[in-house]
């Protein structure tokens, strides 16, 4: 018999539901845009769309399941599965006002990115955009990130949408797909203490080791050629720090992977330090226009990967932790730019392992929620607070779709589209997804932080032709006397 496949949530998990606020969400908002459907295609429509789910949700479990909070919150929240759920409460419809262009669609999307997720219930729903130019259509996903992070919830989509899955075993596995009922509220609080205590007996030695792994990186601070931002309150207060409220601004832009790839290649960096490069140039020529330009570099915060490359693909849970570097927004000459980001995220990286990835990600698992929530509240008012500042200015991530083009009912996936929820007192949120022969650069933002989220949108690709210019020049055709291109 099949054991219950009950998960406990991990605090990096549990952090997503304490930050949660009237000013703040932890609301994923994820779209996957379908080419208009040929003559022998017909569209989705809701109907049809929640019979497709429904054919699909047994390889995403997490998808049936809400979560059971432990009494008293001694302990974090476990999935058990909702014996209430209901697929059609989870698939909504709406329809872009003509044109449907871009304008259109960034404010329709900017609007939902301000809509928290019901907690009560499975922490995710969609909605079938109709109305986008062309006859095209777009699933528009809220997931709560305390569901799973970017590269896990990739995982969700190809499972759920993918023409192609069912043709391969479920990413989950059979114990993780087993039923996963209801604890009895004494039996959830009685196993949670117990493994509370066990909890905080080991705390003493992660002190020890916790001190002495900040102690290593203060060292390496000490004689390290390349100065880096610790992780609180190294950056300088802009405008781009302004985010008091719950209003949104959205935007999304692609950029040519090819010409990012000519240019690490070129400057033998990696793709990230250039894509880094590019923010923080189109980011100098935003904050020029509006006056705002610091003197000193942007810190920008950029998650990355906590997972051993051997690990199995996961559709639920965040294994991530982050690493805070220096933008050279200062700097005017993109190479100079470059180099600079290149050298500050290899030194915050080191840095990030000597530290130790698992360092704070241990402390956040042992934390008890009711002490998580008290901790939240006042790291929310420490970022509202204009006097301090700030631990940093944008925050960046980056993925990497599968390689192979996904295709709904033969119809092809044009746009895969990211975006993360922005945080109280970082009014700037870039998600970038590598699919097919581009990047997609998604902005979400605070409109005090940024007024026109389109317009800093078109500066990366003005800040990607600077690189090229330097970097990576296409050659002038040479003709020959025919007039011919040779």
């Amino acid at each position: 018999m099949q054991r219950a496949a009950h998960t406990r949530i991990a605090g990096s998990d549990s952090g997503f539901l304490y930050i949660e606020g009237e000013t703040q969400t932890s609301t994923c908002t994820h779209t996957v845009v379908l080419a208009a459907p040929a003559a022998d295609q017909v569209p989705l429509d809701r109907a049809r769309l929640i019979a497709h789910l429904g054919q699909r949700l047994d390889r995403t479990p997490m998808m049936r399941r809400r979560l059971q909070h432990v009494p008293l919150r001694v302990g974090h929240p476990i999935f058990v599965d909702d014996p209430h759920f209901d697929l059609e409460a989870h698939v909504r419809h709406a329809e872009l006002p003509a044109p449907g262009g871009d304008a259109e669609f960034h404010d329709w999307v900017a609007g939902q990115t301000a809509v928290r997720v019901d907690v009560t219930r499975a922490l995710w729903h969609v909605t079938l955009l109709d109305g986008l130019a062309g006859g095209r259509q777009a699933l528009v996903f809220a997931f709560h990130h305390a569901l799973a992070d970017g590269s896990a919830l990739l995982n969700v989509i190809s499972e759920l949408l993918d023409d192609h899955a069912p043709t391969q075993p479920p990413i989950a596995t059979p114990a993780q797909r087993a039923p996963a009922p209801a604890r009895t509220r004494v039996g959830l609080f009685a196993t949670t203490l117990a493994r509370q205590v066990f909890v905080w007996l080991s705390l003493p030695l992660l002190l020890v080791q916790t001190k002495r792994r900040f102690k290593a990186v203060a060292a390496q601070r000490e004689g390290a050629a390349t100065r880096v931002p610790s992780m609180s309150g190294d950056a300088p207060r802009t405008v781009l720090n302004l985010s008091a409220d719950n209003e949104r601004g959205y935007a999304r832009t692609h950029l040519a992977l090819d010409d990012l790839r000519r240019v690490r290649r070129a400057a033998g960096t990696t793709l990230s330090d250039v894509v880094l490069t590019v923010i923080a140039g189109a980011l100098r020529e935003h904050l020029i226009a509006a006056g705002e330009l610091p003197e000193e570099p942007l810190v920008v915060s950029v998650p990355v990967s906590n997972e051993d490359s051997a690990a199995p693909p996961r559709v639920s849970g965040n294994r991530f932790c982050n690493y805070y570097a220096f933008l050279p927004t200062p700097e005017a000459d993109p190479r100079v730019r470059l180099v600079a980001t290149a050298a500050n995220t290899a030194e915050a990286k080191s840095q990030l392992e000597v530290q130790g990835r698992n360092t704070l990600i241990s402390w956040l698992d042992k934390i008890p929620p009711a002490l998580g929530y008290w901790g939240a509240a006042r790291m929310t008012d420490a970022h509202l607070d204009t006097e301090r500042s700030p631990d940093f200015n944008v925050l960046v991530s980056n993925l990497r779709a599968p390689r192979d083009a996904m295709r709904l009912h033969g119809r092809a996936v044009e746009e895969m589209i990211f975006s993360g929820p922005v945080a109280n007192g970082a009014g700037l949120n870039i998600t970038v997804v590598g699919y097919d022969d581009r990047l997609t650069f998604a902005l979400q933002t605070n409109p005090s932080a940024v007024p026109d989220a389109a317009a800093l949108a078109d500066r990366l690709h003005d800040a990607l032709a600077d690189l090229v210019s330097v970097y990576a020049p296409r050659p002038t055709p040479r003709h020959s006397p025919e007039g011919q291109v040779v």
